[in-house]
Formats: structure tokens, sequence, C-alpha cells
């Protein structure tokens, strides 16, 4: 027994000097520490980002007065809160125990100097404060990368598609909205649509609306004594017809909100449907003067095109948006047809006594 447990002894010592000798001549797999920094940079300094990807593909974004801008599209604002998140990642990004670190390896993980799936280049001025490359995948909530001062191959929370090299992904796509109360008029479908405070209630008093008002919601606030709404007004109304002010006050809702899917250019095409545009109307925001929206719809595709007056870009519209915005605005939607029974009738007059 005391043999066996010598024998033993003498096997854990070979093994721990193997372990011991492995340490010092085998390859170096260590990573800075967890709470290091992969990159070390200061988010808030970043007013340069460029990111390439495979075929030269490449996209430029550049703060300035605050945003960011997209300077190979004639400084269209670009998408400032998902630009910053993203630099907020990046500067958060931690080191952890490597996958690789040989210059083989680069190559085979896609993240070497010529061969990656992203280069994110991060800069302040001429001074480049970090270089990130991104390559192979091991799952789906992973990414392989490399920093460019760095022989280390880690693989972090990232994801390719995160990092999109086509312009249209980094587009602000709120830029034609506009604050909904501050549009005060709207000329469409041979009507002139004008917001209008309600009258100032009184309790119990009985408020009468001018022809056109939605006359139902000012009497309903002066019943109640709650505070006094806007409402609108329709010129244009052909005998008998009565504007729907919540139809109106709906699509003034939708053209304050239009949010584009993709920057067309600056340049007309035929495809655009412009020349016979689907819908044509006319917005005034408080103190502004009118902006003319027209919107065209390709002849073979699913596919709609608005320009304003005021800009000189031309924007794809998405088709749903575009649906909505044409349904919000035919007449029939805001002067709708009355139907059998919705008006009480009224009494005849009584025949004279002979």
């Amino acid at each position: 027994m005391e043999k066996t447990i010598r024998l033993l002894a003498a096997v854990l010592g070979v093994q721990l000097l193997l372990a011991l000798g492995l340490s010092f001549t085998g390859p170096h797999l260590s990573a800075p520490a967890a709470q290091t920094p992969l990159l070390g940079f200061d988010a808030g300094k970043v007013d340069h980002l460029t990111i390439e990807g495979p075929q030269a593909a490449k996209v430029v974004l550049t703060r300035s007065d605050g945003g960011w801008r997209l300077p190979d599209a004639a400084d269209f604002p670009a998408d400032r809160d998902k630009i910053e998140q993203l630099l907020k990642r990046l500067a958060e990004l931690r080191g952890g125990t490597p996958v690789a670190t040989t210059p083989g390896a680069q190559q085979r993980f896609r993240v070497s100097d010529t061969d990656f799936e992203r280069r994110i280049t991060l800069s302040a001025g001429d001074q480049t404060l970090g270089t990130l490359y991104l390559g192979t995948a091991p799952n789906l909530r992973q990414i392989n990368a490399r920093a460019a001062n760095s022989e280390a191959i880690l693989a972090v929370e990232l994801g390719a598609h995160e990092f999109p090299v086509k312009i249209d992904a980094w587009i602000d796509r709120t830029v034609l909205r506009v604050p909904r109360e501050e549009i005060t008029a709207i000329d469409v479908a041979g009507l002139q649509l004008a917001r209008v405070p309600a009258a100032t209630p009184t309790t119990g008093a009985d408020v009468k609306a001018d022809p056109g008002h939605a006359a139902g919601d000012a009497n309903a606030d002066a019943a109640t004594g709650t505070a006094p709404q806007t409402h609108w007004q329709a010129t244009g109304l052909a005998a008998g017809e009565s504007l729907d002010s919540a139809a109106a006050d709906s699509l003034a809702a939708k053209l304050a909100d239009i949010s584009i899917s993709a920057l067309l250019g600056t340049e007309e095409k035929i495809e655009y449907g412009l020349r016979k545009p689907v819908l044509r109307l006319q917005v005034t925001r408080k103190g502004g003067a009118p902006v003319e929206y027209r919107l065209g719809k390709a002849l073979q595709k699913d596919e709609y095109t608005l320009k304003l007056s005021n800009r000189p870009e031309y924007f794809r519209l998405p088709s749903y948006s575009a649906d909505q915005l044409l349904k919000a605005s035919a007449r029939q939607a805001l002067v709708p047809v009355a139907t059998p029974g919705s008006t009480p009738e009224q009494p005849k007059p009584a025949a004279a006594k002979k």
C-alpha cells in the first residue's frame, strides 16, 4: 500500500512539472482581464465612424452640431440614437479568454487586415481612437472579433448585421416628422381643412358650431365642463355635407408621424410615378408656408415615392404607410356619406286648414 502511494505521488509530481513547463513553452492564450475594455475609447469623443465590409462596401458617418450625418449622401441626417447606442456597446466591450492568437488564425476567423466581415474605425478628427475587426460567428449571439492593436481573437456579443454597410440602414427615418399640434391646415380632395380651438365651454350652456364644424365634441365639452379641445372645420363642402373632425385629426396624425424607408437621391425618375401622383395635398404648419406633398406609385411594383416641395430629396415610403395615408386623405373618409336613419327625420309641416 505504501509503495502504491509513493508511485501515485511521483506521477502527480511529473504532471505538475509538465503543466508548469507548458505554461512557459505553450502558446500564450491569456487576454486582458474581463474588466479591461477591448478598445479603450471615449464614445463621447468619436466624431467619425467608418464601417467597411466585403467587396469594398463602406459607410461613413460624421458628427457635427450635435447630430450625425451621412457625408456620402449630401450630409443627410443619420439615426443619432442608433449610432450612439452602438458606440456605447463598443466602448463597453470587455476582453476574455481568446479563441486564438496566431496570424494564421486571423485569416481563418476572418479578422485580418485584408479579410474581414466588418472593419469598424472610430476617429476623433485625424486621430484614430480604435479599430475593430468582426469575422466569423460561432453562434447566433456572438461573433469573433479582434482589436487592431492586438493579436487576440475573442468571441464577443455583437453581430455583423448591427453594422450594415448600406446608407439606407443609417438614415434618420423620422426626418419628415412634425409636431402634430403644429399642423394648422391641410388642403386635400377639394377641401380646405383648418384646425381651430373649440369655444371655451360654459357648464350647462348650449354651444353652437359653425357650418362644417364638428359640433359634437364642442357640445360634449360644454355639457361636462371639460377643457376646450381643438377640432377641425372645412370649406369646400357641398350642400348637405359635413366634416368628420376625428377623421381630419387622424389624417393630421399620419402626416405628422411619417417614417421613410429609403433615400432615393435628388433626381426624379419616371418610375416614381410622380408625374401623375396618386395623392397631392398641402400641409401648413404654425407660422410657416404651405408645403406640397406628392405621392407617386410605381407602375409595375408596390412601391411609393414621396416628394415634399421644401426638400430636394425623393423618399421611399413603406407600402403600408402609403396605403394608410391614401385612405385617410380620401374625401369619403373625411366627408362620410350619410346612411339612411343616421339623421333624424324632420317633421313634415302641418297641412294648412281650408
